[in-house]
Formats: C-alpha cells, structure tokens, sequence
C-alpha cells in the first residue's frame, strides 16, 4: 500500500487587506517527513507546483525531515537538500522548525536541538535558504517572523527526565511573551510563520498586528482529497484526526479570518499524510490524501480584483 499520496493539490487562497500593498503570492509547502520511505515524487511534486503557482516567496512550514537522525543519512540528506534547492531556485525561500526536525519521535521522545538545529543552519545557508528562529527577515513587499517552538511547547517532561509529546499552548505563550509586535509597519504585508498552530486568545490578542499568520504540522486533520473541498464550502476547517493526537480537531486546514483579532490564518496540509501522529490503522491510508501546497495571493485595497 502506498505509503505517501499520490496526488497533488494547489490550493488558492485570496487574502484582501483594507489598506495599500503590494500585491503578492506567497507559497506555503512543509511537512515534507523526508526519510526513506519518502520517494522522489515529492520532488516532483514540488516542482510541479512552483512551476504552476510563481510564487514571489516561498516559506517551508517545518517537519522538513521526519527525524533528527536522519540529518544523518546521506539518502535523506540529500533529498533534503535537492528540495531546498528547488524552492530557493525559484523564489526567495525561508523556513521555520518543526517538532520532527528536532525531536525523535519515539517512545520516550528525545529531544536533539543541539545536534539538529546548528545542521539546519548550515544547510539552509548552503541552499540559500533563510532560516528563521524568532527572527525577522525583509523582503519586496513582505516582511515575516519566524517563529521557532522549543520543545517546552512541544513536550512535557516527566520526573524521571524523560519527554512525553504534548502540545502546550501555555507555554508558547510564556515563549513570545518578550517580543513587542504592537507597531508594526503598514508599508508592507506582515506575516507571522510558525509549525504549529498554538493560537490561544491570548496569542490571538498579542499577535493581532500580523496581517497573515501561516502553520503546518495539522496534515489537514488526515481528510481524503475531495471531502476538503466540500468541508471548506460550509466554512469547516476541522478534520478526522490531529498531528497531536485527537480526534475530529478544529481549525486545522484551509484560510480563514479569526473574527476577534482580524487576522487571516492560513494552514497547509502539507504534503505527506498521517505518518506516525496517528494511530497504525490510519498510517496506510496516506495515499487518501492529496500532497498539498497553498498558495496565498494577497492583495491591497487598490489592487484590482
């Protein structure tokens, strides 16, 4: 049974601000879980889909490999690599971390920040690509903030020293708490790119400035190709199963604007499907969902529709 999806999506979303912008489309792609049972499609995937999208920026949404160790493997690091590569090629590329990059997702979870992440610097500065830790980065038009989730927000560590993944919304909200984002400048679109969606009403709140707030991590809540066209119709952006464990979680694929704080949300889907976040009856059926990337168009109150 196939192990990876065998389709591809590009899914469109329009983003109109209430003020003047220049007028740019933004790719989000991520989850790559590049390992051995990852083929070469996913490559094409990609490239077929920048090919179809030009992008003016692209942004990897983190879990570019599916464990830590396999930094590695020459196989894995190679693929990783070669994909990087393709987006930098075609447009200004930046990334953010995800839990897989730095964390072994085994029983008990280890966590390797101090063996992955300086490895991920390296190799996104050797691909040209801008890897961004609570770091801000300024591009024509657009200027984002990469959010890094340490493992605090991430896992909960036992007394015996061992780590047990959950995913604390209270803890990013310690983690961010420092950085001031009350003025930000209208001169450009401002984005806000992270792995994981831990939006609480009181990150909602500090976060409000960001005109697009981008994730990963969810794999669109594990719904088959088809059914997310017609959940997205009736405004529901909820799924089967969550990259944290729950059944049947809300909010996690497809763009929406949160009410309260005004900003729009967008979260890919990404473009493996279940692998090990969820239980083993789900992880063969991967092949039911589409690859995705998404594909943000934003534009400004002068823009022309």
């Amino acid at each position: 049974m196939s192990k990876e999806p065998n389709t591809l999506k590009i899914r469109l979303h329009q983003v109109k601000l209430s003020r003047s912008v220049r007028p740019i489309k933004v790719m989000l792609t991520g989850d790559w879980h590049i390992s051995p049972i990852v083929s070469d499609r996913q490559a094409t995937f990609l490239k077929e889909a920048i090919e179809k999208s030009e992008p003016d920026v692209i942004i990897l949404q983190g879990d570019l490999m599916d464990s830590p160790t396999e930094l590695s493997r020459e196989t894995s690091l190679k693929k990783l690599m070669r994909e990087l590569k393709i987006c930098s090629k075609a447009a200004p590329t930046v990334a953010v971390l995800g839990n897989h990059d730095y964390i072994t997702p085994i029983n008990p979870i280890e966590v390797k920040k101090e063996f992955a992440i300086p490895r991920y610097v390296a190799l996104c500065k050797k691909c040209n690509v801008k890897l961004l830790m609570n770091e801000w980065v300024e591009l024509d038009g657009i200027r984002i903030f990469g959010a890094f989730q340490n493992e605090d927000c991430i896992l909960y560590k036992t007394s015996s020293g061992k780590y047990l993944y959950k995913e604390t919304a209270k803890n990013y909200e310690k983690q961010i708490k420092d950085y001031d984002f009350s003025n930000l400048g209208t001169d450009k679109i401002n984005w806000f790119a992270a792995h994981i969606p831990l939006i609480t009403p009181v990150l909602g709140k500090k976060l409000q400035e960001f005109d697009v707030m981008s994730f990963g991590h969810t794999h669109g809540g594990i719904v088959p190709r088809g059914i997310d066209e017609a959940f997205e119709k009736f405004g529901i952006h909820g799924g089967f199963y969550s990259a944290g464990k729950r059944p049947f979680p809300r909010k996690v694929r497809g763009a929406w604007k949160e009410k309260k704080s005004g900003n729009h949300v967008v979260v890919n889907a990404g473009m493996v499907g279940a692998q090990f976040c969820a239980p083993r009856i789900i992880q063969g059926l991967n092949f039911i969902k589409a690859a995705e990337v998404s594909l943000v168009d934003v534009t400004g109150k002068d823009s022309e529709d």
